[in-house]
């Protein structure tokens, strides 16, 4: 994997800094002097384990930074020095980069919460696992590392009874909600996920609903858990990236997935929570505001189960304007497919909704088909798609009406 250390850090991670001198209060931030405030030239730099106190747990230690750089309109707040054990969200404001430098973020085994979020979200207190009352737009958050940086899950997880399912079991997969995902940002303007190597997943590594100018690079991911994605984007994402990651995902390493679904009431079905905690929003937007778009994927080898890429369109919501490249599979797992474009689960699909999709540069290992989609499409450019099984186990397309080989 490539690694954000020094020279090794990528043009456009490199290309955000800024020239000044950010305000630094300490030998230790004085380290970090080469962040240069990442466009933020009013930045601090804090360094986690200086606000410690005796008896502190991490998490509180971590509030106690929060909660000291709230007044400030930019923070960087570096973790470094050993591993950091949270038994909650660290919920990340506007205008916040975290750094993680040489150490681990790993949550307490029970933990039933996400390892990141952003500060954005009104909970109810009657019902802090389901829909937020409220969601504010949230702008300029980034989460780098360096020197294997990682972010793990619990050892143990929480168990709960499931009341559809009649059993008790992990409090992890889809099933469970938005608290099972490990990095969660909603209406976020500006983000950057980066140099980490994700284990132990609780649902998805990270997901982004109605975010947009955005990237996720640079990432070892290993999931074994039920909907283990890698990194998803959800309905009303634009302009973003995710490229250069390895590593086994659980279900889909990137996934683009648009799914306007009715609302609900929870349980529905096995769902006991919402996965998207935008989806409250939904009503306020004009559906083309939901759809996802401008994106860009590149680089992704990575084995696993179900799909390495995908992208899924129901409910009338579009997917479009999106660029797949050099996705190629490790002989570890079994999948159905490398890169697959389809609908599904809610229905109203109209024939077109996914269009302008190029696919280069595939190469299937251990899927049953390199390339594979379920419906009508307009203007899709296959090209360069192979499968090392032989070719009989490149192509599975219900139509191709739309699509052009090259």
């Amino acid at each position: 994997m490539k690694t954000l250390d020094g020279d090794g850090l990528s043009k456009r991670f490199k290309s955000s800094f800024w020239c000044g001198t950010p305000t630094l209060y300490s030998d230790d931030a004085q380290k970090y002097a080469w962040l240069k405030g990442l466009n933020m030239p009013h930045q601090r730099v804090f360094v986690v384990h200086e606000y410690q106190k005796k008896a502190m747990s991490d998490s509180e230690t971590i509030r106690s930074v929060l909660w000291a750089s709230a007044e400030m309109p930019e923070r960087t707040l570096v973790f470094n020095g050993r591993d950091w054990h949270i038994d909650e969200a660290i919920l990340l404001p506007p205008n916040t980069t975290v750094f993680i430098d040489g150490c681990a973020i790993i949550q307490n085994d029970g933990v039933f919460d996400n390892v990141f979020r952003g500060a954005n979200l009104t909970l109810d207190p009657a019902n802090p696992y389901g829909f937020p009352l409220d969601v504010k737009p949230l702008e300029n958050v980034r989460i780098l590392g360096q020197n294997g940086a990682k972010i793990t899950g619990c050892e143990k997880n929480r168990q709960g009874f499931h009341p559809v399912l009649g059993v008790t079991q992990d409090m992890t997969g889809d099933f469970w909600g938005w608290r099972t995902l490990m990095i969660s940002l909603s209406l976020c303007d500006g983000f950057e996920v980066a140099g980490l190597d994700i284990s132990r997943t609780r649902c998805w590594a990270m997901s982004f609903d109605m975010c947009s100018n955005g990237s996720a690079h640079d990432l070892a991911i290993r999931s074994d858990v039920k909907n283990g994605d890698g990194v998803n984007f959800r309905a009303g994402c634009h302009h973003c990236s995710a490229y250069n990651i390895e590593g086994f995902t659980s279900d889909d390493t990137v996934a683009c997935t648009a799914l306007l679904a009715p609302a609900v009431a929870y349980p529905h079905r096995n769902y006991l929570y919402p996965l998207e905690p935008t989806r409250t929003l939904y009503e306020k937007y004009e559906p083309r505001a939901l759809d996802i778009h401008h994106i860009r994927v590149s680089d992704i080898r990575t084995g696993g189960r179900c799909h390495g890429v995908i992208c899924l369109a129901a409910g009338g919501a579009q997917v479009y304007e999106i660029d797949i490249e050099d996705v190629r599979e490790s002989e570890e797992g079994h999948r159905a497919s490398t890169v697959k474009l389809y609908t599904g689960y809610y229905g109203g699909y109209n024939e077109g909704d996914l269009h302008d999709i190029r696919v280069r540069g595939v190469t299937g290992t251990q899927s049953d088909f390199a390339l594979e989609c379920n419906c009508r499409m307009e203007n899709v450019v296959f090209e360069d798609i192979a499968h090392n099984g032989g070719p009989e186990r490149v192509y599975s397309v219900a139509d191709w009406q739309g699509i052009r080989r090259l």
